[in-house]
């Protein structure tokens, strides 16, 4: 599947909003608004909350992934 073809299905199926190439905007529990940001030299995500600012890791990246999966594979 040429990369166009991927993107054009992940922007269908995915709730969130893409921001820039590698980026998305996600809601947080109290309102406010996140950037996650894929890596592809790393392959890592970030984000830009606090949770993950302390601890590496935050349940904004986990959501993300796991929706991109989840709906890859439908």
């Amino acid at each position: 599947m040429p990369n166009q073809q991927l993107l054009d299905l992940i922007i269908d199926k995915f709730d969130g909003v893409i921001i820039e190439d590698n980026q998305w905007v996600v809601d947080g529990s109290s309102g406010n608004r996140y950037i996650v940001e894929w890596n592809p030299f790393s392959k890592n995500y970030s984000c830009n909350c606090k949770g993950y600012m302390f601890r590496k890791k935050c349940r904004h990246i986990t959501e993300l992934s796991n929706s991109f999966r989840k709906k890859l594979y439908e």
